[in-house]
């Protein structure tokens, strides 16, 4: 997933769900400075699928 993508997905996750971004990366399971590395450079291949059902899981909980 390259860095736009993600930053449009957590920023909307973010204001759907009314959450701040370090608790999103609490339940992910990084810091936010991986969350900003992945806005910069997007996030791993082999992170993706685990970062997108964590983040739809979170929309959804909701």
């Amino acid at each position: 997933m390259n860095a736009q993508h993600f930053k449009e997905l957590i920023n909307t996750v973010c204001k759907t769900v009314d959450l701040p971004k370090y608790k999103i990366a609490n339940v992910i399971g990084v810091s936010m400075q991986i969350i900003n590395i992945w806005e910069r450079e997007g996030v791993p291949v082999r992170k993706k699928p685990y970062v997108m059902s964590v983040l739809r899981k979170v929309l959804f909980e909701k």
